[in-house]
């Protein structure tokens, strides 16, 4: 009965972690709205970003933007790629 119980226990403990965890995959991570206007200083601090497809498992098209800090994720509309890509290319004014 004991084993059971113990077997049960560890069932639950991993599907927790399992449907708790981004990493995995198993509930993603998807922009519910965009935003047309994203302040400069925000997009100077962009690091890396990722387009999400209204084709995959989320509802609309968007640019998940990361920024140097990590603590806040941004959905841009997917326009603002090209505004990003000309950031990027610019070289810094001292």
């Amino acid at each position: 009965m004991e084993l059971k119980a113990t077997s049960l226990l560890l069932l639950m403990c991993v599907g927790i972690i399992i449907l708790t965890s981004n990493e995995a995959g198993a509930i993603p991570r998807c922009c519910l709205t965009v935003s047309k206007k994203i302040p400069r200083e925000v997009l100077r601090a962009v690091t890396i970003y990722e387009t999400q497809s209204k084709s995959g498992s989320c509802e609309i098209d968007a640019l998940i933007l990361h920024t140097r800090n990590r603590k806040k994720l941004f959905c841009a509309h997917p326009r603002l790629g090209k505004v990003l890509k000309k950031l990027k290319k610019k070289p810094k004014r001292a």
